[in-house]
This record gives C-alpha cells, structure tokens and sequence, in this order.
C-alpha cells in the first residue's frame, strides 16, 4: 500500500483525520464495525481512504475495523503516524436486536 495523503485540521485541540491512499474520486463512505469513523473502498473493496472522526491532536490511539482491513492512528508529541492491515478472515457487522 501506498503512503497516504494526511489531512488533520484541528479545531480547539482536535478534529476529523483523514488519510487518503487514492486521489480519489471515492464515492459512498461504509462506516467501521468498530471504531468511530467511516471508509472509502473501490469497487474491488481495495481501500481509497479513511477519516477518524475525532482526533486529539497532541496525543490519541485509535482503529477502525472494517470487513477486510484494520487502520491503527497513533499520534505521540504531535506526529501522526498509521499502520493498515488487510485482515486474512473478513470481518461481519454484528446484528443488534
């Protein structure tokens, strides 16, 4: 995968991250199973890009989940960092009664 474009701008210490892998264009947003946040996906499910909702912006730890790939945001001091990784066993949104 390739090196994302970041965009961070936040608002009174924090805000929406988002990390662009594809120029786009990106189409309807899929929200995460888990994590507060949405995903931008290809036709092939191949990941465009992905924004976290709220972010801290001196210091947060977060992931989203979605049916084939797990993106870790940390931020330490100020420096974002990101790890994406396609998950071997597709993920199902769980049914809430």
């Amino acid at each position: 995968m390739k090196k994302a474009r970041v965009t961070f701008l936040p608002i009174a210490g924090s805000g929406t991250l988002h990390l662009d892998f594809s120029p786009g264009p990106f189409g309807d947003a899929t929200e995460a199973l888990q994590g507060n946040g949405v995903g931008f996906f290809s036709a092939q499910d191949d990941l465009l890009g992905v924004t976290f909702d709220d972010v801290d912006e001196k210091r947060d730890h977060q992931v989203l989940e979605f049916t084939r790939h797990r993106i870790e945001l940390k931020i330490r001091n100020g420096k974002i960092t990101y790890q994406v990784e396609p998950l071997e066993t597709p993920r199902r949104r769980r049914r809430v009664a």
